[in-house]
């Protein structure tokens, strides 16, 4: 489970029947024929058509039991589970709700609820998310800073995420949407009183933000797109930090373009990520790169490039083979005009099959491999991007 820009990226984020316009064309071409044509179209051969039609999947909820292999959380059980709602009129894609949980040997738990809404005619969307954390981590330190050996920490916190988008032309949109977050943590290992209070104090505390949108979204689908162009720029300003009384601000962007190549997808994801102002350490980005760890490496600004081939092995199956990077950078607070970078490169290997073949709904697993032969496991719903 991962967390994306909008608490979640992580998340993160899908029936067939022609449309009154097509019925329309079909049966004007129809008149046109000659009634000898209209014959020539076998009834056994129609028949079968429609049997093909009606055996595809047609599923709008889906749960399943998620195996945990996370090198900061441990080994452990998730669910996950997605209802796709009927589209409103005139939409182009349907409303989805989401529920995710968890739990690991480490007596690390999460618990995660949301919506996405599109509205009649895609006049609007709209999305909420909410959360909870229960997590004992290993703290490595942040890029340009890292500690020789990992520390035990416990992390309690939670997270409430709304946004509004409003349709201004064809496939523009603009919005805006405001966070709420906040926890605790403790240091679980035995050190100088004074280092155990500076890391909590650090590592804790609560901000809330309000941002602005904007979205260019061209995508066929927005589940599983096959082509098309998708944009997304944004914004969050958090109000003063405990520790220096000073706002700080996030800026997020994000680029996905998709290309049909026969029934295969060739897709390429850039995002950049970066904190501006004096940003508190639990505040810092990570990559959204399959594979990367995403509790060691943090930093102020995250830049990653992704490409994607998805091949189309039957109406059912698919497969994905995918590459990329992402470099790591963090300006030292301690040290002026200090800046570290890292860059972590990532490719892997995925699997799909389709539960929903009108909304492309389909459920995956994903294999990655990254730095210093890091491999991670992934189950999703839709595609990655």
């Amino acid at each position: 489970m991962k967390m994306s820009k909008r608490p979640l990226s992580l998340i993160l984020a899908a029936l067939c029947s022609a449309s009154p316009a097509m019925a329309q064309d079909s049966t004007a071409t129809e008149k046109q024929k000659p009634q000898a044509e209209t014959t020539l179209v076998k009834p056994e051969e129609s028949t079968k058509a429609e049997e093909e039609s009606e055996a595809l999947p047609d599923r709008k909820f889906a749960a399943f039991p998620v195996p945990i292999t996370d090198d900061a959380l441990g080994v452990g059980l998730g669910v996950n589970a997605m209802y796709i709602h009927d589209r409103e009129e005139g939409a182009t894609n349907p409303s989805t709700s989401m529920f995710y949980g968890q739990y690991t040997d480490s007596d690390s738990g999460m618990a995660i609820i949301g919506h996405e809404h599109v509205f009649a005619h895609d006049a609007w969307r709209a999305g909420f998310y909410a959360g909870h954390f229960s997590l004992n981590l290993k703290y490595t330190g942040r890029i340009g800073a890292q500690l020789p050996k990992a520390a035990q920490y416990a992390s309690y916190s939670n997270f409430v995420y709304g946004e509004v988008r409003k349709q201004i032309v064809d496939d523009l949109y603009f919005g805006v949407q405001g966070l709420w977050s906040g926890g605790n943590a403790e240091l679980n290992e035995k050190t100088d009183p004074a280092i155990k209070k500076a890391f909590e104090q650090e590592m804790s505390g609560s901000n809330h933000a309000i941002g602005f949108l904007m979205t260019y979204d061209s995508r066929d689908n927005m589940m599983g797109a096959t082509k098309g162009l998708n944009v997304d720029l944004s914004t969050l300003h958090y109000s003063k930090d405990k520790r220096t009384g000073k706002p700080f601000h996030r800026l997020d962007a994000e680029v996905s373009q998709y290309f049909p190549i026969g029934d295969d997808v060739l897709a390429y994801r850039v995002i950049g990520k970066e904190m501006l102002g004096d940003a508190p350490e639990y505040e810092f980005v990570t990559p959204d790169l399959r594979g990367a760890d995403w509790n060691k490496y943090r930093g102020s600004s995250v830049y990653q490039a992704e490409v994607e081939y998805r091949h189309k092995f039957s109406t059912l199956w698919s497969g994905v083979a995918f590459a990329g990077a992402a470099v790591v950078r963090n300006e030292d607070r301690q040290f002026a005009n200090s800046v570290k970078s890292e860059v972590i490169p990532s490719a892997g290997i995925g699997v799909r099959y389709l539960l929903n073949a009108k909304e492309r709904f389909t459920v995956g697993v994903d294999a990655a491999v990254s730095k210093m032969g890091n491999t991670s496991f992934y189950i999703r719903f839709g595609e990655a991007f």
